[in-house]
């Protein structure tokens, strides 16, 4: 059993080669330099399905709830700085990330849970 991180972003224009390729990079980067490969899934994005017309971005990245408390809270850190990233890279998109069902917001390009 576990805790998952589930990410999605919408807009109505699909994304441009340019951002396609700085999201592979920013993920291929955080999952390169990820500490607790044997305790968690990589950051992955589901396949694109066009049925769902302005999803662009999907996907979960599930944690281990085995994880001492240090390093949950330092995966969970990970996962939200990579996907602050991705924000950033995205423009124009609405987000809608949630650790199972606590959402978290961004604050001036930062990351929080809400309360």
């Amino acid at each position: 059993m576990g805790v998952s991180i589930y990410y999605t972003a919408e807009r109505t224009t699909l994304l441009t080669e340019q951002e396609q390729e700085e999201v592979a990079s920013i993920i291929d980067k955080y999952n390169d330099n990820f500490e607790h490969t044997e305790d968690a899934e990589s950051f992955d994005l589901y396949a694109y399905d066009d049925s769902e017309s302005e999803v662009i971005l999907a996907g979960a990245t599930k944690i281990s709830s085995s994880m001492d408390v240090e390093d949950l809270i330092y995966t969970l850190g990970h996962w939200l700085e990579c996907l602050t990233d991705i924000r950033l890279a995205v423009i124009d998109a609405d987000w809608h990330v949630h650790l199972d069902d606590t959402d978290a917001v961004w604050v001036d390009d930062k990351w929080q849970m809400e309360e």
